[in-house]
């Protein structure tokens, strides 16, 4: 009987000794793995400017033709023209500037138009550009400026931007630096 016993006992440690191999070379495996996150795709926006519309996706930068623009434009005018959020835009530097810009949220679409009259002429090398702000800063594009001080800018997201609750118009320099420039005109919601 006692010869019997003992291989049943060294197989039962080698078992033991193979299970907990296993579950130390599972727990290595699963500890040292690189779970890579979850990508979210970014959302579509499109900037209209001046000078053309640029849209903007996970696939990079599309120029969008006139007649797409003269829709987008269209589509944002008519529905801020049936609500949504004003805000005015007050000058910060004594420029005699001012502005507005106009948000709304619908059919899951954000859409924003802001305005201003009174900017100065920028020298070479420098641009105005409309800023969402919260928490972060949120370019919505350049405001091309005609000759009489005008700029419109327009922007629509995929994703709703009504919790920015501050609009700010800045002088930027052709620097590449991404943050925002010197504030010209601001205005809460």
């Amino acid at each position: 009987m006692a010869g019997v016993q003992k291989p049943n006992l060294v197989r039962n440690i080698f078992l033991t000794v193979g299970v907990i191999l296993l579950v130390i070379a599972g727990s290595s495996y699963f500890k040292n793995r690189k779970v890579e996150p979850e990508s979210t795709p970014l959302p579509e926006e499109i900037i209209v400017q001046e000078e053309g519309a640029v849209k903007k996706t996970d696939e990079g930068e599309q120029v969008l033709s006139e007649e797409e623009i003269r829709q987008l434009k269209e589509e944002v005018d008519g529905v801020l023209s049936t609500g949504g959020k004003t805000a005015s835009l007050n000058d910060i530097v004594d420029t005699g500037a001012r502005g507005e810009v106009k948000t709304a949220f619908s059919d899951g679409k954000f859409y924003c138009k802001m305005t201003a009259a009174g900017l100065k002429a920028v020298e070479k090398g420098y641009y105005y550009e409309g800023w969402l702000k919260n928490e972060d800063d949120l370019s919505i594009g350049r405001m091309e400026v005609n000759l009489f001080g005008e700029g419109v800018l327009y922007y629509t997201a995929s994703i709703d931007r009504s919790d920015y609750g501050k609009v700010v118009l800045t002088l930027e320099p052709e620097d590449g630096n991404e943050e925002p420039g010197e504030k010209i005109l601001e205005g809460n919601f």
